[in-house]
């Protein structure tokens, strides 16, 4: 890369620190023109942190910093790299970037670090996503398997089955350019029996890919219920905070609300709904059917009653066959004594041909019974089998890829001459490149970068 990048690496607005990155070959003579301490810059040595202030055009002082000097190769970027380390105020960081670019810097594009350290060798492209899948990872699964990949774990897996092709491809092209040399003959059922193995590994790839999605994306749970059962109680409960707004009057929840929280390691989205219910009020309609809508895409549905009424609200008709469907009976507390057992004895029975064992009975308000709905909740997505290990594929690009990978070996286990089916094997192999970036065009990595924040 010619020219020097900067940008802001911290979130914009009011915080301890601030961090500006600096990289590029002219790196260094950016941060000397605006960075004094004791030290001359020149004596800086390499991956030290150094106390001095930094200074504007006309010698005013703009902040008392922290600077980390890093001499190329050892960086992110493997360029000559210089972060300052400045106190978090908006205006003072946008200063001092302001100021590497009169020093000669230029802004960096979103992902433009990343992408260097891509194109410089540091990381391949498997690993460049993996930096923003750890950013935005919002629980511990996710965030495992996003380390992996960063690890380059997942890249060896598919760098070693491209290997498999890549020796079957020269095996083949070896024999047909130099018959004259003793080497192994292949045969064409040979060479589909090694394509044949090759696909399997890669179906079971995708059979992970689409059993993990969960881990990756999140368990999308729809809450739903007739009108102050106490979804939104059972909400704020979950989230230990007051996020949603619960009264007695009917139909107070008008759009659908997103919760999200950490259950045991896996992000869950819980979707506060409308009450399903005939009305004739135009906006808590558009509600009811924002509530049909979360409903048919969630991965889980949580379904409220009052305990006292089951079965007499319209979205029990709507959600009981679903087999995607906890039934949470609320409001044990109402009960007395006297007749609380028999009473809920009688109406889970009532309700197990729904609902079989997916049946709860608790006091939302008394802060009873969330631990058994998500324990219940894991179980019915069969969380602890999707977590076994880590999926080698983690988004759809990968997936894409495979899947035209596979289509090619399948047209070579329907080849008849040895010599052709080292064009599928080479698309094949070829695939399989870009999604470590071996052989990715630069419109491939144009769109993977263009997604990332400047300062990464």
């Amino acid at each position: 890369m010619e020219h020097t990048i900067s940008a802001i690496s911290t979130p914009i607005g009011v915080g301890g620190i601030s961090v500006i990155r600096i990289s590029g070959h002219n790196a260094f003579s950016v941060a000397k023109g605006m960075f004094k301490s004791k030290t001359p810059f020149d004596k800086i040595k390499s991956h030290t942190v150094t106390y001095g202030k930094i200074h504007d055009k006309k010698g005013n002082t703009l902040d008392n910093v922290l600077l980390l000097k890093m001499k190329a190769p050892k960086t992110y970027t493997k360029e000559d790299s210089v972060e300052i380390h400045c106190h978090g105020g908006i205006y003072i960081t946008k200063k001092i970037l302001e100021l590497t670019y009169e020093n000669g810097a230029l802004p960096a594009q979103p992902g433009e670090f990343t992408k260097r350290a891509f194109i410089n060798g540091s990381i391949d492209l498997m690993e460049a996503e993996a930096v923003m899948d750890l950013i935005n990872a919002e629980a511990e699964d996710s965030y495992k398997d996003a380390l992996a990949q960063l690890k380059g774990e997942k890249s060896l897996e598919i760098k070693k089955i491209r290997s498999e092709l890549i020796d079957l491809i020269s095996h083949i092209m070896v024999i047909m350019d130099y018959p004259e040399y003793d080497i192994e003959k292949l045969t064409v059922e040979q060479a589909k029996k090694q394509a044949c193995s090759i696909k399997k590994q890669l179906k079971e790839l995708i059979e992970d890919f689409d059993n993990r999605r969960i881990i990756r994306e999140g368990l999308n749970v729809a809450v739903v219920g007739d009108v102050n059962v106490g979804k939104s109680t059972f909400i704020n409960r979950a989230c230990g905070q007051n996020r949603v707004i619960v009264t007695d009057i009917a139909g107070t929840t008008r759009d659908v609300i997103e919760v999200k929280i950490d259950v045991k390691g896996l992000c869950v989205t819980l979707k506060d709904t409308a009450g399903i219910r005939t009305t004739e009020d135009e906006i808590e309609k558009i509600g009811i059917e924002k509530s049909k809508e979360a409903i048919e895409q969630a991965d889980a549905v949580i379904y409220i009653a009052d305990i006292n009424r089951p079965k007499k609200d319209e979205i029990f008709n709507y959600i009981k066959n679903l087999d995607k469907t906890i039934c949470v009976l609320n409001k044990t507390d109402l009960i007395t004594e006297n007749e609380r057992e028999k009473h809920i004895s009688n109406i889970e029975k009532d309700l197990q041909k729904t609902f079989k064992d997916r049946i709860i009975s608790c006091s939302l308000d008394k802060k009873e019974g969330i631990n058994e709905i998500f324990d219940k909740l894991l179980d019915m997505v069969d969380a602890g089998s999707i977590r076994q290990g880590t999926s080698i594929i983690t988004n759809a690009r990968h997936k894409k890829h495979i899947i035209d990978a596979i289509e090619f070996l399948e047209n070579v286990e329907q080849g008849s001459y040895i010599d052709m089916l080292s064009v599928d094997l080479t698309c094949a192999a070829d695939e399989l490149g870009k999604i470590t970036g071996e052989t990715a065009s630069s419109d491939i990595v144009d769109r993977i970068f263009q997604n990332f924040c400047v300062g990464k």
